[in-house]
């Protein structure tokens, strides 16, 4: 009896209009960061896809780091 695959995930699976739309930036900014292998995604043929987790894990390497003598006065 074969089971049926299931996937390891329920990893989102977003198109670059939808990527466009969540970060609120345009589409052809996010096609020129996918040509420039600046942002992580999957070729299916022609289309493009990015996985939901690895968008998040890139925004969070984009994110810059407050300067460690800034810091001290933000724990106050």
């Amino acid at each position: 009896m074969n089971t049926p695959y299931t996937y390891p995930s329920a990893d989102k699976v977003f198109t670059i209009p939808e990527v466009a739309a969540y970060l609120k930036i345009s589409k052809s900014k996010i096609y020129y960061l996918v040509s420039q292998k600046q942002i992580p995604h999957l070729k299916l043929g022609r289309n493009v896809r990015i996985r939901e987790s690895d968008l998040q894990k890139w925004l969070e390497l984009q994110t810059e780091k407050m300067p460690t003598h800034f810091q001290k006065f933000h724990t106050e």
